[in-house]
């Protein structure tokens, strides 16, 4: 994952940010949106610790807390989709062939 010029955009997953939100506290809330937020403007790669899923090299796990990741995919230079939204310990893939950045 790399800084951008901060022209990316959410192409996709809006609708798992909205049934994860349904139940998620307003502290989890702020830092999920904190942190897609980041991801839009560029700052993510100095604001988060970021995983790469070295089995999809276009997928990145963005730690928001200390159990609650993002996982996002960049499907262009310029966009990004929600792939999972929730606890760590339940996010596919995070345990297994990861790199980390950041």
């Amino acid at each position: 994952m790399t800084e951008n010029d901060g022209r990316i955009r959410l192409t996709s997953g809006m609708h798992l940010l909205e049934r994860w939100s349904a139940t998620a506290d307003r502290f989890e809330k702020d830092a999920v949106y904190a942190a897609l937020f980041a991801v839009l403007d560029g700052s993510v790669v100095r604001s988060y610790k970021i995983f790469d899923d070295i089995r999809r090299p276009r997928e990145s796990f963005v730690l928001v807390r200390e159990d609650l990741v993002v996982k996002i995919c960049f499907t262009a230079a310029d966009a990004f989709e929600i792939v999972y939204i929730g606890p760590a310990s339940a996010a596919p893939g995070f345990d297994l062939g990861i790199n980390t950045l950041g």
